[in-house]
């Protein structure tokens, strides 16, 4: 406990929960917008699959587990980092909020194809896009810092106190990948299980 006390500070778990509440607005946003104005729902469920990592779905057991991750896990942090390495303040955010507006969107879609499967779907999908989407916005919080001490670094790139700057930087960089290797990657497992095995048992536990 004191060791993830000590690579997440109270101001960083603090900005990650302000994240995770504006994630689950979008999703919220999403879905009552998407039931309201009734799109095209073959347009729609289409346009979904492309955003979707097609690799996921069909797999099963430790297989969808393994893709599950790789694209959560691997791909989308990777695709955050890069984005926080532009000097644009959260840009890094991209992928968190467009993953909670296509949550929305689908729960919207299930909501309007039948009301009650559609219930069901989002209260099996509740638990592991709560676990998903809080480790993104874990690992945002963290570039937060990071980008901040790169946008401070150019700057103040031709001045005296430059190295101070890159050593925050530096700083910025392995406090990152700390609270990547100790929170985000066990999160997106923890969540990866409950999608392969929870959900199911949700959706076909509710009555």
């Amino acid at each position: 406990m004191d060791f993830a006390q000590n690579v997440v500070d109270r101001r960083m778990f603090t900005r990650a929960v302000q994240f995770f509440v504006f994630a689950a607005a979008i999703t919220i946003v999403a879905t009552i917008v998407t039931y309201i104005i009734n799109p095209d729902l073959k347009t729609a469920v289409e346009g979904l699959k492309k955003s979707t990592s097609s690799e996921i779905h069909p797999a099963t057991g430790l297989d969808k587990i393994w893709s599950y991750f790789r694209h959560n896990g691997l791909a989308v942090p990777f695709q955050m980092f890069i984005l926080a390495l532009i000097p644009i303040p959260f840009l890094y955010l991209l992928n968190v909020v467009s993953t909670s507006a296509l949550l929305g969107v689908a729960f919207g879609i299930a909501l309007q194809v039948d009301l009650d499967q559609g219930v069901k779907l989002i209260l099996s999908s509740i638990p592991h896009s709560i676990v998903e989407i809080f480790a993104y916005t874990v690992l945002a919080a963290a570039l937060f810092e990071m980008n901040r001490a790169w946008r401070m670094k150019i700057k103040k790139l031709f001045k005296k106190d430059s190295v101070q700057e890159q050593q925050s930087l530096v700083q910025g960089i392995l406090k990152t990948v700390k609270i990547y290797v100790v929170f985000v990657i066990p999160l997106i497992v923890v969540a990866a299980f409950l999608e392969t095995y929870l959900a199911d048992l949700i959706f076909h536990g509710v009555s």
